[in-house]
């Protein structure tokens, strides 16, 4: 053979050498590739054959306020058809899931008892173990608070939560898990009252304690929403937004939107902070006082530095650079009544002012949408112009109205050092400045609920954010976690559910965090979702 023909022979048999090695190679992929889809879709089936041939039951209170636009959208009548679209997205059947509500945890304890004794009592063992109980304690706990939705997981546990011992404020909660939720102390931490409504309440918060632990013992599966019962562990516990975190939520708002972080002492951020509580002779004053006590907390755990430093300062003086967490009373105020809201924020910007001037505040956390509603209302009244857009020249809210109906971004710049007239090129003392004409621009103002009636002031500039929980990602954790739970699966493997310490009881637990909704985003979190329609934005 000649050189030539050998040469040509080695190349066809390298070429054929690389084919068979490419084939092969592909092969194995290919097959690699089929293993890791099968796995997955035999994942997917099991989860879905097991929801299919489930029953799921789930107990919520009535919605805590009369159907109004002046209302938070963290309602059950929101969050409850979520839940059920979900779990009929993941397999389950629709005639299979049934809801039922209740006014008080009386009535809720007999329903639950019943359903427990006259459908998992007589059904067999294959029945039981696949059917999941979603139990929200119809808890008054949430009295007073009820500005903030439904849902609320309250830093103090109702009395009639407690199986074992008395309940007080100081030693209801000791939460160390996600939740940001801290023990109440104080003022806040006094004995309820032991009444005949409590006692009450207490025998029916045993009862259904005790009803669910029958129901786990004969198979069946817990979900607790909201808030625990003490003594009980369920297989899953869904822990909704604390009073710390809606605090949290609104003072990173504020320093975000002031960028608070290129402040300085000498151009410092004017902030008051309104924390509602109730009247004094009202049966909710320590539960609402409690809740504040948590929200504070939240909110100092964000602003503390700033005020240390003197970047922040508070208008009325409420707060200043020795302030601590332990000063929540001081801006706390009753505010059962719009007339009340308004009267504390007068008395703050214009009760203050050495020349009668209303002070100039580039921002106010407002805790809710109650209270920033009345808060917008006397701004307007003590002549306060502008919107918050204003804070940032390069957002008009014509800008904000063409994000919303249409598809383009809104993209916030930082906000600039307020403009006053008085102001001189030598830095002065921020305590001894004093209003002009130029102090009464539209401050920054965050509230906590999505009030369906308060869209069109998001939309308009007066309030700049809202809050809300995350009901979309909740309802499909719940799902998720349901069917993996009757599917046999450890939940603790999906990403979304953790471990966690609960009144001192280790349970799974599934948290988001709460949205924080202002105008650039209300119409992919809000509008496209179907909370609202354009028509409720004022669109």
């Amino acid at each position: 053979m000649t050189t030539r023909g050998k040469h040509s022979l080695a190349r066809f048999l390298a070429l054929a050498t690389a084919a068979v090695l490419t084939m092969t190679s592909a092969a194995c992929g290919t097959g690699q590739q089929d293993a890791e889809t099968t796995s997955i879709d035999t994942d997917k089936v099991s989860l879905s054959s097991a929801a299919a041939k489930s029953n799921v039951m789930i107990f919520t209170p009535s919605d805590g306020i009369s159907v109004s636009s002046h209302t938070p959208l963290n309602k059950w009548a929101k969050f409850v058809p979520a839940i059920t679209k979900s779990l009929t997205d993941a397999g389950f059947q629709s005639k299979n899931i049934k809801v039922k509500t209740d006014g008080n945890l009386t009535k809720q304890s007999n329903d639950v008892q019943d359903y427990v004794v006259n459908q998992l009592s007589t059904a067999n063992d294959q029945t039981n173990r696949h059917t999941t109980l979603i139990v929200a304690p119809a808890t008054s706990a949430n009295k007073g608070n009820e500005q903030y939705g439904d849902y609320v997981t309250n830093p103090v546990d109702a009395p009639f939560y407690d199986t074992e011992k008395p309940t007080t404020a100081a030693n209801a909660n000791t939460n160390t898990g996600d939740s940001g939720s801290t023990a109440s102390s104080g003022k806040s931490s006094q004995t309820q009252n032991g009444n005949d409504k409590d006692n009450d309440e207490i025998t029916a918060g045993k009862r259904l304690a005790k009803t669910l632990k029958l129901a786990k013992k004969a198979g069946a599966h817990t979900v607790i929403l909201a808030n625990p019962l003490a003594g009980f562990t369920p297989d899953l516990f869904i822990n909704m937004s604390t009073p710390r975190q809606i605090g949290a939520l609104q003072a990173e708002q504020l320093v975000s939107k002031l960028a608070l972080e290129k402040t300085t002492k000498m151009h410092p951020k004017s902030i008051e902070v309104m924390i509602p509580v109730g009247e004094d002779n009202d049966s909710a004053l320590s539960t609402t006082e409690a809740f504040a006590e948590e929200a504070f907390s939240g909110i100092w755990s964000v602003l503390e530095p700033y005020f240390k430093d003197g970047r922040a300062i508070s208008p009325s003086k409420k707060l200043n650079s020795t302030s601590s967490e332990k000063d929540w009373e001081s801006v706390s105020f009753k505010a059962s009544k719009t007339a009340e809201i308004k009267n504390e924020l007068n008395s703050r910007l214009a009760g203050s002012s050495k020349d009668g001037k209303p002070l100039h505040v580039d921002g106010i956390l407002s805790m809710n949408d109650f209270v920033s509603s009345a808060v917008v209302d006397e701004l307007t009244s003590l002549k306060y112009t502008g919107t918050a857009a204003d804070i940032n020249p390069e957002i008009e809210v014509s800008g904000i109205v063409g994000t919303l109906t249409g598809k383009h971004n809104l993209d916030k710049q930082a906000p600039p050092k307020p403009k006053s007239s008085s102001q001189s090129t030598e830095e002065t003392d921020p305590q001894t400045q004093t209003n002009n004409d130029g102090d009464m621009a539209w401050p920054i103002v965050t509230g906590y609920g999505a009030y369906t009636d308060m869209m069109p002031e998001m939309v308009n500039g007066k309030q700049w954010m809202t809050g809300m929980e995350n009901i979309e990602t909740l309802s499909r954790d719940i799902a998720g976690a349901t069917a993996a739970i009757e599917a046999g699966k450890n939940v603790t493997e999906l990403s979304y559910v953790k471990a966690a310490t609960i009144n001192g009881s280790k349970m799974n637990t599934i948290h988001e965090k709460p949205m924080a909704i202002s105008a650039s985003n209300l119409k992919h979190l809000l509008i496209e979702p179907g909370y609202i329609s354009l028509a409720d934005a004022g669109l």
